[in-house]
Formats: C-alpha cells, sequence, structure tokens
C-alpha cells in the first residue's frame, strides 16, 4: 500500500495540469530559467532569470520611439572645429595694386584723435618777471618796478607835465591791424580810496604817435589818438569827459575791444557813453601803459585775437 500511495503522488505531479502549476510561461527568445523551491512547509517558488538584463530589445522599438534615439554629437563636433578655426585663421589684407587705393588701418578702439583746438593768439604782461622787457628802475622823474603780478610806477622828481609811459611791442602774429576781433584788457589800481591816474597804451608806433585809454581822479576818462605829437582825431580826442558809469576807487579794469570796424571800450564791464566808436587804423603795433599822478600798480594785461568769451557770452 506505501508504495501505491507514492505511485499515485508521482502521478499527480507528472500530470498535464500538475505540469501547468508548476511550469511558469516564459517569453520568447529567452533562456530557461532556473527554479528554486524553498523548504517551508508553504512551498513558495522563487524564479531568478540570469539573462534578463541582457535582454535585447527589438531594433523596431529603437527606431520608432523618439525619446530612446541617441543624441548624436559628431554635428556639435564639426561645429566647434569650424567655429575654432574661424576665430583662429588669419584674415587676408588686400594689398594696394594698380587702380587700386592703398588699404588705411582703423585706429585702435577707445582712442580717438584729438581735435584740434581754435588757435587764439594772447600776449600776457603777466608782471611775475621782465620777460616783455618793460622799464625798469629810475627813468627820469619816475621810478618803475615789477615783480609779483604787479607793475608799479610812482613819482620821484618829475618835471612839470612830465608823464611816466612803459611800452612793449607784440609779437609780430599779432598785428592789430589786421585783426578783425581783438581785446586789451589791464587792471589799474591805486591807493586805498582813490581813483587811479593813468591807464593802457595800445597801437603805439612811438611817443607821439599812439592811441590812449585812460581815466583821471576825478571819475573821468579820455580815448585819445596823437599823429605827431597832436590829437587830430574828431572822435579819439585828448578832451576828458564823464564816462557815464561807475569809476571804482582803488582798482579799475579798463578793456578795448575791436569788433569789425567798431572800437568798444569799457570800464568794469560796463560799455562806457559813446561807445562803439568808429574804428581807425592804429599808428603803430605796441602796447604799453601810462600815469601821471602818485603811485600807480598796474595789473593782469592781456592781449588776445579772436571774439572776447566775457563779452559774446
Amino acid at each position: 500500500m506505501r508504495y501505491l500511495a507514492v505511485f499515485g503522488i508521482l502521478l499527480g505531479l507528472y500530470s498535464p495540469a500538475g505540469y501547468a502549476q508548476t511550469e511558469p510561461v516564459q517569453p520568447v527568445g529567452s533562456q530557461p530559467v532556473e527554479e528554486i523551491e524553498s523548504a517551508s512547509s508553504d512551498w513558495q517558488r522563487v524564479s531568478l532569470s540570469r539573462s534578463a538584463s541582457r535582454v535585447t530589445p527589438p531594433l523596431a522599438s529603437t527606431a520608432t520611439s523618439p525619446r530612446t534615439a541617441p543624441i548624436q554629437a559628431a554635428p556639435v563636433q564639426a561645429a566647434t572645429r569650424s567655429t575654432s578655426t574661424a576665430s583662429t585663421a588669419p584674415v587676408a589684407t588686400p594689398s594696394a595694386g594698380p587702380g587700386r587705393s592703398p588699404v588705411v588701418s582703423a585706429p585702435p578702439v577707445g582712442r580717438i584723435p584729438a581735435q584740434p583746438q581754435r588757435y587764439r593768439p594772447a600776449f600776457t604782461g603777466d608782471f611775475a618777471t621782465n620777460r616783455n622787457g618793460w622799464k625798469g628802475g629810475r627813468k627820469g622823474g619816475y621810478h618803475y618796478q615789477i615783480g609779483f603780478g604787479r607793475y608799479n610806477i610812482r613819482p620821484v622828481n618829475p618835471a612839470p607835465g612830465e608823464v611816466a609811459y612803459s611800452v612793449v611791442p607784440l609779437p609780430t602774429e599779432m598785428n592789430l591791424n589786421l585783426a578783425t576781433h581783438f581785446t586789451i584788457k589791464l587792471d589799474v589800481v591805486a591807493d586805498s580810496g582813490r581813483v587811479p591816474t593813468g591807464g593802457l597804451l595800445f597801437g603805439v608806433r612811438d611817443s607821439l604817435n599812439l592811441c590812449a585809454f585812460l581815466i583821471r581822479s576825478d571819475g573821468t576818462m579820455a580815448l585819445t589818438r596823437l599823429t605827431n605829437g597832436q590829437a587830430a582825431d574828431s572822435v579819439m580826442t585828448a578832451d576828458y569827459f564823464k564816462p557815464g558809469v561807475s569809476v571804482a576807487p582803488n582798482r579799475n579794469q579798463l578793456v578795448i575791444r575791436r569788433v569789425e570796424k567798431a572800437l568798444h571800450v569799457y570800464i568794469n564791464q560796463q560799455e562806457v557813453r559813446g561807445s562803439p566808436f568808429v574804428f581807425a587804423l592804429l599808428p603803430g603795433n605796441s602796447i604799453g601803459v601810462s600815469s601821471s599822478g602818485s603811485w600807480t600798480s598796474f595789473q593782469k594785461l592781456i592781449v588776445t585775437l579772436g571774439p572776447d568769451d566775457w563779452v559774446d557770452r
């Protein structure tokens, strides 16, 4: 009976129904799957597949799925190679040939050629040194002293009617008769509380042929042209008159300005009565100062050609 029972059990294990329960269905193309049965009482089955990770997907799925398509790196490398070649390749410079203008290289970036500034010749009597050749020391009845930005003239023992003056020539390129615009400025200073007596000489040829712009201690002024020692001009006479503007004690700025055929005259940046006057050719081309009173100081003498900024602004 024992053998019959064992035979019945074996027959049930190899029956078609029992085989269907013990043999799992394997996918097509896969290798045999090993089975390991545990020794527990529930007879659990664990299946292990060695070749599951090495199964190659069909070629059709790779071609039809855009997500799994490999990225082609060859075009990127080619583009990179062409870019580096373009940046390092030397640039050919066309050469000048027959009928061809030469190639002019542009200036480096960030460097702009300097623009030429407007040329305005100027003469400055800064009176810091005597480089222009002004009178110095005792000359006649006056003493002349230059330095520290001042040109001082003081009487020592002048003869009756003697007038102090000092003149220097302007540079050759500064011809006041040829310039359509010029400006002459000069500060005249006296002792504290006093109006200075003296002024500016311009267009000087010698002591008998000159033009003068003078102020006096009583607040009057004169615009004079001397020809052979005589005031022959009907406009620029030797007569003193009220300028119509205030003449300050201690310091006054005198300005002569030519604009084409007109001659403008200013005291302390105010145009005097009767200005502008008609411009006539000057006797010469020297500049100077004059004094006939007590101590007088001259400062900030400057002559420029061209329009003047403080007047034309």
